[in-house]
């Protein structure tokens, strides 16, 4: 028996409060040290005052906070019966407002940066009964520590059994979290994610990455995003590893946080990848410890990856693919990319590897008919971790699903050893003069110039082809090139159709609080302009 083999968050808490109370689950840079032990009991405390300030099974509970450790305790008192709901703190004031009114929670948790913001919103946030600052206290607001610190009787249960629902002890269907998409190609929709569903994951994430509880990982993707919570960190603290929580990411402080804390695992988007292959550090860092580096969330160029390989031979490499609504579902493992270092079997760097236990893929065309291999389609899966639906939107629920099938919304193929490639997001796919262009593979070319340190490609109205091939570009310090010339390059790497018509020189792409590129901003921006 194992945390693995639980059926709850819950379960995985308790096993290891039992097995290794002493050993530290998280710490943070500024040197804070929580254990497994300690992190039982003070899930337990507050599981005990929700359960006291009347909330019952079902019922919302928001965070809007960088990574800490509350925010795991927080995710713990899912083990009641709450849903959690993690909130983008990048996210405006009205998108805020308009995620928090169809969550509808109870009780909302917010951290020191963002009190004066939600503040400011109080008035229109009705629903919520209870409003509680991880930081200092303050007038009207309940400080998180007098939460954890209360009495809970002889169990948790025992505090609250007067509630409908047995709100105790959460199953194993019952949904644990309601996460919202980025809102990348829309309004962010509220994904029902269930607590069978992370603990499938997490096995299947600990699997791919060899996790074992002497591993030490490292946590800088932001724990409101599926990919820093649902890929890596739920998957190594179910392995019993201890998890360093860094509350944002810049590129030197988690190339010195690797060295310094012996890191063995870490997980990151190819953004950020890209901005530590560009820092100084990553030619000096220690970086003997670390066994594995994941990414995920995005496409990674071919050409990025193959630096991030040379920079970092020391460790291997494991890429994961997956969505908010399905869990992770291909990885394209460590021996992957070692034969991918092989002349002959270099196209595997543009894989995201195979499906694995338990998941199926297959591509489909517009009618919902099968592809055979090499045909570009539609990439539909079926997963045990897939969503149970959007929170209050059946008709969009409906529109994902075909069937038991997940559709994605990624365009991708198979090859005949069964690996998947991924193309590009459907609505990222630019049409011109009736062709299609990837944007991920025009990028790829970009990521090869020596003058190039980000590049995004998307596709802006054209009265003639209807739409137009352009790119933003981030240029390296120092170089001297012209939006022609550049251009001029890509020519004699690409088809005409699929090469730039314009280039945007910007000093940064805009991301999402995971680090993916929004396109849907850049088309915003650029859409009017020549």
């Amino acid at each position: 028996m194992n945390a693995l083999a639980g059926q709850t968050l819950g379960d995985v808490v308790r096993f290891h409060a039992m097995h290794r109370p002493n050993k530290p689950a998280f710490e943070t840079p500024s040197g804070r040290s929580v254990s497994f032990g300690e992190l039982d009991r003070r899930v337990d405390h507050l599981c005990a005052a929700l359960g006291r300030w009347g909330l019952r099974k079902g019922d919302r509970v928001a965070i809007l906070s960088r990574n800490r450790p509350e925010y795991i305790e927080i995710f713990g008192a899912s083990r009641t019966g709450f849903i959690v709901v993690p909130l983008n703190w990048r996210l405006t004031e009205e998108e805020l407002s308009r995620l928090l009114a169809h969550s509808a929670p109870t009780v909302l948790f917010v951290d020191e940066p963002y009190l004066e913001l939600i503040e400011h919103l109080r008035p229109r946030l009705q629903g919520i009964c209870h409003f509680v600052s991880l930081g200092p206290a303050r007038q009207d607001w309940t400080e998180y520590e007098t939460l954890t610190h209360g009495p809970v009787g002889t169990s948790v249960a025992g505090s609250l059994d007067r509630l409908p629902g047995n709100v105790a002890n959460a199953l194993p269907d019952d949904v644990l979290c309601l996460v919202y998409t980025s809102g990348t190609t829309g309004l962010p929709k509220g994904v029902m994610l269930t607590h069978r569903g992370l603990m499938d994951n997490c096995r299947a994430s600990a699997a791919s990455l060899a996790l074992t509880d002497s591993d030490r990982s490292l946590a800088v993707l932001p724990l409101f995003h599926v990919g820093g919570m649902w890929y890596h960190l739920f998957p190594c603290f179910a392995s019993g590893c201890t998890t360093l929580l860094l509350p944002e990411f810049e590129p030197g402080a988690l190339l010195s946080e690797l060295a310094a804390k012996k890191i063995t695992n870490v997980h990151v988007v190819p953004t950020m990848l890209n901005a530590m292959l560009n820092h100084p550090q990553a030619q000096t860092a220690d970086l003997s410890h670390l066994r594995v580096i994941f990414y995920a969330a995005s496409s990674m160029p071919a050409e990025l990856l193959r630096r991030a390989m040379h920079c970092f031979r020391q460790c291997g490499f494991v890429q994961g693919y997956g969505s908010t609504e399905a869990g992770m579902v291909t990885a394209l493992s460590v021996a992957d990319h070692v034969r991918a270092s092989e002349p002959e079997e270099e196209r595997l760097l543009s894989s995201c590897g195979r499906a694995l236990p338990g998941r199926e893929v297959r591509i489909v065309d517009g009618a919902g008919v099968e592809l055979p291999d090499g045909q570009v389609g539609e990439i539909e899966t079926h997963t045990p971790g897939v969503m149970v639906g959007y929170w209050n939107d059946a008709a969009a629920t409906a529109r994902a699903m075909d069937g038991d099938w997940l559709r994605t919304g990624d365009l991708g193929y198979t090859d005949d050893l069964g690996y998947v490639y991924l193309v590009d997001r459907k609505n990222d796919m630019v049409v011109t003069g009736g062709e299609n262009v990837y944007p991920t593979e025009v990028e790829s070319y970009f990521y090869e110039d020596q003058d190039v340190l980000e590049a995004a490609v998307f596709g802006v109205p054209d009265p003639q082809w209807v739409e137009r091939v352009v790119a933003a570009v981030v240029l390296r310090p120092g170089a001297q090139t012209t939006e022609q010339a550049l251009i001029q390059r890509m020519r004699s790497q690409l088809s005409a159709y699929k090469c730039p018509k314009n280039i945007f020189f910007t000093s940064e792409l805009p991301k999402s609080g995971a680090g993916k590129v929004l396109r849907k901003e850049l088309r915003k921006r650029y859409g009017a302009n020549k």
